[in-house]
């Protein structure tokens, strides 16, 4: 995911002073700190361009549902 800020050390408590208090989606760093899978298909749809009528946006928020619990389970599991 390119274009996402990379936020390390101290540099991650300037970030959220800067950007803290404001809605969520007008972070640069928008969705990663979501667990929302409307979050994440809604960015998903924005960054398909043209091809968005090809793309049904229920679809896309099942698939990441599904994506971010897998996630989620997958430290939990004995795999």
């Amino acid at each position: 995911m390119s274009g996402y800020p990379v936020i390390i050390n101290g540099d991650h408590a300037e970030f959220e002073k800067e950007w803290g208090g404001r809605d969520p989606k007008d972070r640069p760093d928008w969705p990663l700190p979501s667990f929302d899978a409307v979050d994440w298909a809604e960015a998903f749809m924005k960054t398909c361009g043209d091809r968005r009528h090809e793309i049904d946006r229920d679809l896309m928020i099942g698939w990441f549902a599904n994506a971010l619990m897998r996630g989620y389970d997958h430290p939990r599991s004995d795999a």
